[in-house]
């Protein structure tokens, strides 16, 4: 639990520096794409969750490439030995599910964005083969699981707010969204550490 707590903390860190760079780019978005600030602080949000995501999971950049092949492609091998991982992956996708469905109208069938999840799921899998982390069907799973605990959530959330309707966001936007993430965390996640490692340093 207190490594669980350590990893946490030192994901928000990471987190708040890499909003350095994530805030000016959605703003600049917002004055060529969006016109909208509402919905330009619920995207910086949802950028900065999936930020969350890949410095958790371990996303590969730039400066640590490596090919390890270590995998497990048999469902459900383990996952018992190992019940406090699969817990952790369902809640890591659970904000996906509630995002999804609240800022993209597109999204408001389940299949939609549990199909959502675990294209992300896969790619986050896929990515890992260039990290030191294993690649694992489990993950997938669990990751498929909490999205749509994310998304029953999100149905209650808006039968609530019914003016998220009013954001106008567009399903091209969430990929815009996902890929500025995945190009920032790819080039510029050894800065962002490097300057969280400075800072904590001085503190």
């Amino acid at each position: 639990m207190e490594m669980l707590m350590d990893r946490i903390l030192i994901t928000s860190k990471e987190v708040t520096a890499a909003s350095i760079i994530f805030v000016p780019i959605l703003f600049l978005y917002n004055k060529i794409f969006f016109h909208n600030i509402k919905k330009t602080a619920a995207y910086i949000f949802f950028s900065l969750y999936l930020a969350a995501i890949c410095f958790l999971v371990g996303f590969p950049n730039i400066a640590g490439l490596r090919i390890v092949l270590s995998h497990n492609f048999i469902p459900l091998r383990g996952m018992l030995t190992d019940i406090t991982n699969s817990y952790l992956n369902i809640l890591l996708f659970v904000p996906l599910g509630i995002f999804a469905p609240c800022l993209w109208r597109d999204f408001r069938s389940m299949m939609k964005t549990v199909r959502l999840g675990v294209l992300t799921s896969l790619v986050i899998e896929i990515s890992q083969i260039f990290t030191i982390r294993a690649t694992d069907i489990n993950d997938v799973i669990t990751n498929a699981a909490g999205t749509m605990v994310g998304y029953l959530t999100g149905r209650l959330i808006i039968k609530r707010i019914p003016q998220l309707d009013r954001l106008g966001c567009k399903e091209r936007e969430l990929y815009l969204l996902y890929a500025t993430v995945g190009v920032v965390m790819f080039f510029f996640q050894p800065f962002i550490q490097y300057v969280l490692g400075n800072f904590s340093f001085r503190i």
